[in-house]
């Protein structure tokens, strides 16, 4: 349908070229030219007769063009030039030579080529001037000679009408317009009257109107033959049309919309015209628009451009209510022809001029411009505004920042371009910042977008992406928030969600999309509610979910209450009962959401992958990958007022990681990197790439790496093996978590309750250090990596156990507590250590040292009687903490203790030295060639067994007892003794050996090199250093010769008996 507003303005001007066209061109035929302008040639009653019968042949072809009872009915004067046929009774020249025409009417027929072309019959114009026309031309009029004059000026006197036919039958496009007192010039027409106007319905006015004609192309010439001249209307158009001040407009029949946020125009048919107007029974009646200015209205006929100035209202209020405005200083209409029919196709009876002008854009200014649609929720503000009719497209720009406003959509930029699609289309979009967007729907959480450079949206393939440059920030209410130098978002249109009729609202329809892809560059952050992460380039990709179809009710069984009751013999049918109605169910009352019971996570790397799955009940990252100086750490959660201090979270750092399903509880993480570190829960967990599967609860590293694990209150997992040392100090219950710090060089494999360490494993916990081919660290209570703290009740797991073998060595100290230190080491092929009950067990060949702070042992025998004859004297014991003893145990099988009772016994083969030593790490070897040292003593047996005895009354430090069984051999630098048992106390100062009821204990002394020995075997020999004192029960032979100081200087006691205050007595022997 042609549009009513380019309908009104054309029919206008053609009415106002028509006026020009009368003064140019009807002074030529009237009036004949003469070089004097004071006499003028008058026609002969033959002549005008002649002429009023040729003008009542023509008046009978113009139709009903004029109303019974009009004075062009009653025997005008007709002059005709091409469409042209002027109308006038009473015809004078005046003495300045113009021409008086009273009264005067213009008839302009439709072009006979486009009638032929458009199949219509076109529009007739009628330009009416009662009062008459006083015209002024180059030449005098000479009506004889038929010849057009060419048109100087002139004016139409009182008031003129101007009126147009429709341009089909029953077209409501038919012409009125109304003014007075017109002047003409060569190329001008202006008055300063009111005019009014109408078209179809349609109507308006304004004061003061100039019109600009354009020359006719080729008007001066030589004369045509046949009496015609060139010298006609010298017109070849209108160039602009003006009216100067208070224009009011209502035009009525506008189907589509002129204003943004209306609905979009009719489509155009496929010959290229609009549809025909509906009628009244059709579709109702569109709610008209009125336009006004206080300023001037100015029609460009070339350019096909309307303007308005000065307070321009443009209103549109519809019948519900809703209303369309706009308000600016300055507004231009720009007009474009329709597409004529194409060949062969159908043209409608009641179809309007093909190729006619109609509305196609709009461009507006002004301090702001304001454009409001309360049926779209549209509001726009700017300091210019253009709008494409056809596309919707709006334009926005200015000095000042730009808003948009429209359904649940805000937005402010310095300039903004939006150009809607097809329906179910978010279309294309560009805004240039600095600006922000806002975004509400019922369906999604609030958003908003800040961006400094641009937003665009543009299509890209069978979707659109959206684009923003320059500090780019994205916030979802919620969800969280993302913000970098540019983000990059691909949305696919969903199948089937384009709606039939389009929205009219002017903002992005984001209801048939869904995301794909994103891309952010350039100082990427994203934080969200559980993990933020930082990256110089993020890229993610979407996958969503739909929720599953609503299941279909199905019909309601009645139950057997309410299903009728058939008819019998004694009673008819009853209807059915209505069900009973069902019981009202309370909602379950909301219940809060659980407190957080992690920390948030926050990662940072240079790039960051991933794979989001968006779905109703929530989204969640099922792939995401991190490259370059990856770093994932877990902030601790905000400690409780007066509770314990927040455990620190989750530490991540490596040059790469994958993460896959991380909400889930089967989620997978790879790291790694030079090397991968894993703090938290506990761990401290280095190597080149460690692999944590959640689901199995395990953790696994492949190559060289480090572990540092917690321990029980304190106390570190190996604690010192002074079995003839020094016990340590108990660790205070108030002290930090003692570790056990784990490095290897193979692989580890954990479990959460056993991590098994392969491949030249060092172990450093508490004042102990184990190297081992393997280690097995076994804990009292799994590790759960998907349970914090608080579901574990505040306890960490413990280490309980550890086994290791392929080659062990263990070196340990302790300090007791006066200050004294002990070392130890130990040899083993393999050994498990019970934390919780403190057994130790290992499998030889092995060997133990020790060296400890304190007397070297007293197990040597005493020299007997001094130089002189004195007598040898009790030596005390006294405590000398910076003399240093050694000992040292091989053993072939194994051994078997306990750290807690702090004895260890070993078996098979063992030997056993033990001596002072000078400084730490002197050995005393029992095999020396040149014998043993001076106090060193060795012992060989079948088992030996080493303890430590808690401290005697009024002494600090513990004391040794040493247990040894099975073919005992014990030598020392004067003695050697053979027994079936043997039993040592440094706390009592007391050695004893003992026989098995078979084989007696014997004991060997020689005092000194090349002196005789003397011997002894009794069933139990006991003998106190302290004491210089020897016992000896169930004897089976004596030296008494030695017993009598044989070889002894004064006769004295000697021997076994040592002297002192009082001579040994010998003890009973049984059988003597």
């Amino acid at each position: 349908m042609e549009h009513r507003l380019g309908r009104t303005l054309r029919v206008f001007l053609v009415a106002l070229a028509a006026a020009g066209f009368y003064r140019l061109a009807v002074v030529p035929i009237v009036e004949p030219r003469v070089r004097d302008t004071a006499t003028a040639l008058e026609m002969t009653p033959e002549e005008a007769a002649a002429i009023r019968a040729r003008s009542d042949q023509r008046l009978a072809a113009l139709g009903d063009v004029f109303p019974p009872g009009a004075w062009e009915r009653e025997d005008p004067i007709m002059l005709e030039s091409r469409q042209i046929r002027l109308l006038f009774k009473d015809y004078h020249s005046l003495p300045d030579g113009r021409v008086n025409l009273v009264p005067c009417t213009l008839v302009v027929l439709p072009d006979r080529n486009r009638v032929a072309a458009d199949g219509q019959p076109g529009r007739t114009l009628v330009l009416r001037a009662p009062q008459g026309a006083v015209l002024e031309f180059d030449e005098p009029l000479d009506l004889r000679q038929g010849r057009l004059a060419k048109l100087i000026g002139g004016s139409l006197r009182g008031q003129v009408t101007i009126r147009g036919t429709p341009t089909a039958p029953g077209a409501e496009d038919d012409v009125e317009i109304v003014t007075r007192d017109i002047e003409l010039d060569e190329l001008e027409v202006r008055t300063g009257e009111m005019v009014q106007f109408r078209y179809g319905r349609s109507s308006g006015s304004g004061r003061g109107m100039v019109a600009r004609l354009r020359p006719r192309p080729g008007s001066s010439g030589p004369a045509a033959a046949g009496g015609s001249s060139d010298k006609g209307p010298n017109i070849g158009g209108v160039d602009s049309i003006r009216l100067d001040r208070d224009v009011k407009m209502r035009i009525e029949g506008l189907a589509g919309g002129m204003l943004p946020g209306a609905a979009p125009p009719t489509a155009v048919d496929p010959a290229g015209a609009g549809a025909a107007p509906p009628t009244t029974s059709e579709a109702p009646a569109s709610p008209p628009v009125l336009v006004s200015c206080r300023g001037a209205l100015c029609m460009n006929v070339s350019a096909n451009v309307i303007t308005l100035e000065e307070h321009v209202d443009v209103i549109r209020a519809a019948a519900d209510g809703a209303t369309e405005q706009l308000s600016c200083d300055l507004l231009a209409i720009v007009l474009a022809r329709k597409p004529k029919a194409t060949d062969g196709a159908a043209v409608p009876a009641t179809a309007a001029v093909r190729g006619g002008l109609e509305p196609v854009e709009i461009q507006a200014k002004g301090t702001p411009v304001v454009a409001r649609s309360t049926g779209a929720e549209l509001e726009v503000r700017a300091a210019r505004l253009g709008y494409e009719i056809a596309t919707r497209r709006i334009l926005l720009d200015g000095e000042e920042p730009v808003s948009l406003v429209a359904k649940g959509t805000e937005m402010e930029a310095r300039k903004i371009d939006y150009c809607p699609g097809p329906p179910g289309d978010p279309g294309s979009l560009m805004a240039v910042g600095p600006g922000w967007l806002r975004v509400r729907s019922e369906k999604s959480p609030p958003a908003q977008a800040r961006w400094q450079q641009w937003l665009r949206m543009r299509p890209e393939g069978e979707g659109h992406v959206v684009s923003l440059a320059g500090d780019a920030d994205v916030t979802v209410e919620t969800q969280g928030r993302l913000s970098a130098a540019e983000i990059h978002l691909w949305l696919d249109v969903v199948k089937g969600s384009r709606p039939a009729k389009a929205d009219p609202a002017a903002g992005p329809d984001l209801s048939g999309i869904r995301p794909s892809r994103l891309l952010a560059r350039g100082m990427v952050e994203a934080d969200a509610e559980e993990l933020a992460a930082r990256t110089d380039r993020l890229e993610l990709w979407f996958r969503t979910v739909e929720p599953p179809p609503a299941p279909a009710i199905a019909p309601a069984q009645l139950p057997a209450a309410a299903a009728p009751v058939a008819a019998t013999a004694a009673a008819p049918a009853l209807p059915p009962t209505a069900p009973p109605p069902a019981p009202v169910v309370a909602a379950p009352p909301r219940q809060a959401p659980p407190p957080r019971t992690r920390g948030k996570m926050i990662a940072t790397a240079a790039l960051v992958r991933g794979q989001v799955t968006l779905a109703a009940a929530g989204n969640e990252v099922d792939e995401m990958s991190m490259e370059g100086q990856v770093h994932l750490v877990e902030q601790p959660l905000a400690a409780a007022a007066g509770g314990p201090p927040a455990e620190p979270g989750i530490d991540i750092r490596g040059d790469q990681m994958q993460l896959t399903r991380a909400t889930r509880p089967d989620a997978k993480a790879i790291v790694s990197g030079r090397p991968a570190i894993v703090k938290g829960r506990g761990l401290d967990l280095q190597g080149p790439m460690v692999e944590f599967d959640r689901g199995q609860n395990r953790l696994t590293v492949d190559g060289a790496g480090k572990l540092s694990l917690p321990m029980v209150g304190g106390a570190g997992a190996l604690e010192s093996l002074a079995f003839t040392g020094n016990a340590p100090p108990p660790p205070a219950a108030a002290g930090p978590p003692g570790t056990l710090d784990v490095s290897w060089q193979g692989r580890l494999d954990f479990d959460g309750s056993k991590a098994r360490f392969i491949d030249t494993v060092v172990a450093k916990g508490g004042t102990a250090d184990l190297r081992a081919g393997s280690l097995d660290v076994i804990f009292d209570r799994p590790f759960e990596f998907a349970v914090d703290e608080s579901q574990r009740g505040g306890k960490q797991p413990e280490v309980a156990k550890i086994a290791c073998g392929a080659g062990v060595k263990i070196e340990s100290e302790s300090v007791d507590e006066a200050g004294d230190r002990s070392t130890e080491q130990l040899f083993v092929r393999d050994l498990v250590i019970d934390r919780a009950s403190g057994d130790v067990t290992g499998s030889g060949p092995g060997r133990l040292t020790s060296t400890r702070s304190g007397q070297p042992p007293q197990m040597s025998l005493p020299a007997g009687p001094q130089a002189g004859g004195v007598a040898a004297q009790p030596v005390a014991a006294t405590h000398r903490s910076s003399e240093l003893t050694y000992l040292g145990v091989d053993f072939q099988r194994g051994l078997r203790g306990n750290l807690h009772r702090r004895t260890m016994e070993f078996h098979q083969r063992v030997e056993a030295i033990w001596g002072p030593v000078v400084r730490r790490g002197d050995t005393l070897d029992p095999h020396a060639a040149g014998g043993l040292p001076e106090g060193a003593v060795t012992i060989n047996c079948d088992v030996l067994g080493v303890g430590q005895a808690p401290p005697m009354p009024g002494r600090q430090r513990s004391s040794i007892e040493l247990g040894a069984t099975g073919n005992v051999l014990v030598e020392g630098e004067s003695f050697t003794a053979r027994s079936a048992r043997l039993t040592w106390s440094e706390g009592k100062d007391l050695l004893v050996f003992e026989g098995d009821g078979r084989s007696d204990a014997q004991l060997f002394r020689q005092l000194k090199a090349g002196a005789q020995p003397s011997s002894a075997s009794a069933g139990k020999i006991l003998y106190w250093r302290g004491l210089n004192r020897v016992d000896v029960e169930d004897a089976r032979y004596l030296d008494l010769d030695q017993l009598r100081g044989g070889g002894a200087a004064g006769g004295q006691p000697g021997g076994f008996s040592g002297g002192g205050p009082r001579p040994l007595t010998p003890p009973r022997v049984p059988g003597t």
